[in-house]
């Protein structure tokens, strides 16, 4: 993504698939909606770890993540989806939110656009919906996003049994 004071040019937005761009924006509404109810689909789970307004919070966030790939979709550049998943580390780390279930939203997402692109948009959207979930896979193995190793706990805390919180 080109930055305004390096005097670099704007992205060009008809160097990629400007009307499946315009599609995912006519029908963010709708694409949110069974991105949701897709993503639950996926993992049940969901619904027991978020509360109906942590549910309404990812369903507010899917207009914004539709418009990155909407962008991503007309100019052709990845950076606009992969920069944007980056970006929402820290916010998503602050809810308490896992990368696992942020990735399942992901899912959930690119089974909802499929509904409303052609094959070979599809193809395109998923090799960025791959690029996106490769960089948060990283984030996904941090300290602080998995419960992490009781085996590996065990003997680095020496044994020390109900010291949890710490390893």
């Amino acid at each position: 993504m080109p930055h305004p004071s390096l005097g670099l040019p704007p992205a060009d937005v008809t160097a990629g698939q400007p009307a499946a761009a315009a599609r995912l924006r006519a029908s963010r509404d709708r694409i949110a909606r069974l991105a949701l109810e897709n993503a639950v689909r996926l993992d049940p789970a969901l619904t027991d770890t978020y509360d109906e307004a942590g549910l309404r919070l990812f369903l507010r966030d899917y207009a914004r993540h539709i418009e990155q790939l909407a962008r991503a979709m007309e100019t052709g550049r990845e950076s606009f989806v992969t920069n944007y998943g980056e970006w929402l580390v820290p916010i998503f780390r602050r809810r308490k939110v896992p990368m696992r279930d942020f990735m399942t939203l992901l899912a959930g997402l690119r089974d909802a656009a499929a509904t409303v692109m052609s094959p070979a948009e599809n193809e395109i959207a998923g090799g960025y919906f791959d690029r996106w979930v490769e960089r948060l896979k990283h984030h996904g193995r941090l300290p602080g996003d998995h419960k992490g190793n009781a085996i590996v706990r065990f003997f680095w805390k020496g044994a020390g049994i109900g010291d949890d919180k710490w390893v």
